[in-house]
């Protein structure tokens, strides 16, 4: 089997798969080989998504895009303010309530999660001037991807989401094109954002996050105990990632102290809460299963 990935090598989610690669490889005897495709070889992550459903690959590494992708009314745990952590995350993944969900990926879109969730790190907030409070990213042009929920959430903060790819972050803060992104300290890090950005203040207001999603025909085509055996490695590969990811976030965050970022950590993340609250609350009327009660609940 091939697992694909529009991440780089090194990234959280190809080391995920990579754990994955090792042991099922061990376990199986042979039985079952695993060949790794990085780097976007097959596409972005939504493309990449519709070879899977299409069983042109048999598997991928991806973030939660998936659920955006074939069950986006399941998605909202992939937005921010919505959860406050990451042991909620799991717990909310994990629930009898959001096997619906889990469903939805398999029907629409052909494919499983094969592990748990990968902490992926905290999302936080880069600028040029420190941001506390909502009042201070109000009329900032943030970067942003083109996801509805996400950019529907920061224009009710205040902020003007500026659409611009990934691959074309850098140069959009050095140019002046974006005044400000939010990413994880992996993203920061690896796009040296410290270069164009002077603060880094820790809104923490999403938790990243990602799996191993196979082929739902590939894995159905496999006796039981080849099913079983994928399923109990997958778990592994993804908490032993999930794992390393949460260990390293805090050294990435003082590294990039080191390199010259101003670490803002006095953010009123209560008040970014309160902020978000009505697009929230909106978004779960108007578009997401269950309301924001269960979820919490959960």
């Amino acid at each position: 089997m091939t697992i694909a990935s529009t991440f780089e090598p090194g990234h959280i989610l190809v080391q995920a798969a990579e754990n994955f690669k090792e042991q099922i490889e061990e376990e199986s005897d042979g039985d079952i080989s695993v060949e790794i495709s990085p780097g976007g070889s097959y596409g972005s992550e939504d493309e990449i998504g519709e070879i899977v459903s299409e069983g042109g690959v048999e598997a991928h590494s991806a973030g939660s895009f998936p659920y955006y992708q074939f069950a986006p009314e399941y998605w909202f745990f992939g937005c921010p303010f919505v959860l406050p952590g990451y042991d909620q995350l799991l717990s909310v993944l994990e629930s009898d309530q959001m096997q619906e969900g889990h469903d939805a990926l398999i029907e629409n879109g052909n494919q499983r999660p094969i592990g748990q969730q990968v902490y992926r790190g905290a999302r936080h907030f880069t600028s040029n001037t420190p941001i506390r409070t909502p009042e201070d990213v109000a009329g900032l042009n943030l970067r942003l991807p083109e996801l509805d929920p996400w950019v529907q959430t920061w224009e009710a903060i205040g902020a003007s989401p500026t659409p611009v790819a990934l691959d074309e972050l850098y140069s959009a803060l050095e140019q002046g094109v974006a005044d400000a992104s939010e990413g994880g300290a992996e993203q920061i890090s690896s796009f040296n954002l410290h270069e164009v950005q002077s603060h880094l203040s820790l809104t923490g207001h999403l938790i990243a996050n990602g799996n191993i999603y196979i082929n739902e025909n590939f894995y159905q085509g496999l006796d039981q105990s080849q099913q079983d055996l994928i399923m109990e490695v997958g778990q592994e590969a993804t908490q032993s990632a999930a794992q390393t990811s949460q260990e390293r976030e805090e050294e990435l965050i003082n590294e990039l102290g080191e390199q010259g970022m101003e670490i803002v950590e006095d953010v009123d993340t209560e008040a970014f809460n309160q902020a978000a609250a009505p697009a929230v609350e909106q978004l779960f009327e108007s578009t997401w299963a269950f309301d924001w009660d269960t979820v919490r609940n959960m």
